[in-house]
């Protein structure tokens, strides 16, 4: 894999039981913040359903437009389970199955096993399969897609066990906590942006009976860039800082 000192990535979520309301999706958080720390910035996420097509096309789309697309859910034994043929269509690929993969599922489940756990083993042709001795089954890789699967506790391992993969230079946060609205204050923040163009400034108000009523972040990736963001933010917004002053530069 290529480094890229501004690495993008999008989240692709798959499961009919997200789409209804059935299951929580706390897979793309985790992953949010997790990219967050590794100097990564999602751009976005997507959810679709257990459909091959339309896997395929956000799929596809994803990969041409941010450096690194991860696919959450839809890689287990049944019919359902669709995620490996929607990535394959994305780019055109067929399926087979993986011999490393199938050896695995066989020594998982031994004299146990039904024929139907080997459909896990059936993988885009042309995939990376990535071991790992803390992982009884590889992380699966087309290009630049990452699958997982859709169980929160075996994303978070398998994505741990990846996660050197997409590190990057790490981002630089501030905040500011403020005890005024949003329209006091917007000419100022939009005039700061434009002069600190590569450092993210969010606005953010509170809910009724917090502390604070707004909170300033920021986000860069060059430290002293950000530091004098936040100096300047500090000095402009003065009148309305709250008594738990500024988070500086971190």
């Amino acid at each position: 894999m290529t480094a890229h000192a501004d690495p993008s990535a999008a989240i692709v979520v798959i499961g009919d039981e997200v789409l209804s309301g059935r299951v929580n999706d706390i897979n793309s958080l985790f992953l949010c913040r997790r990219l967050h720390d590794l100097g990564v910035a999602v751009r976005r996420v997507v959810v679709v359903p257990d459909e091959v097509a339309l896997i395929a096309r956000d799929v596809a789309d994803c990969a041409a437009g941010y450096t690194h697309v991860i696919t959450s859910g839809g890689v287990g034994p049944t019919h359902d389970d669709v995620t490996m043929q929607g990535v394959a269509a994305a780019f055109a690929m067929g399926m087979r199955r993986h011999p490393v993969a199938e050896r695995a599922i066989r020594d998982f489940y031994g004299s146990d096993m039904a024929e139907a756990a080997l459909r896990m083993a059936d993988v885009p042709d042309g995939a990376e399969l990535i071991l790992s001795p803390e992982m009884r089954f590889p992380v699966v890789r087309v290009r630049n897609v990452w699958v997982f699967p859709g169980s929160p506790h075996l994303l978070r391992k398998k994505f741990d066990m990846v996660a050197g993969r997409f590190a990057s230079t790490p981002y630089r946060t501030a905040t500011l906590a403020l005890n005024t609205g949003e329209p006091e204050i917007a000419p100022f923040l939009g005039d700061v942006q434009r002069r600190f163009p590569d450092v993210a400034i969010g606005s953010y108000p509170q809910e009724p009976g917090a502390t604070v009523r707004l909170v300033i972040t920021l986000k860069g990736k060059d430290p002293e860039r950000v530091a004098a963001c936040h100096r300047e933010l500090a000095a402009g917004l003065g009148r309305w800082l709250a008594p738990e002053g500024t988070g500086g530069a971190a």
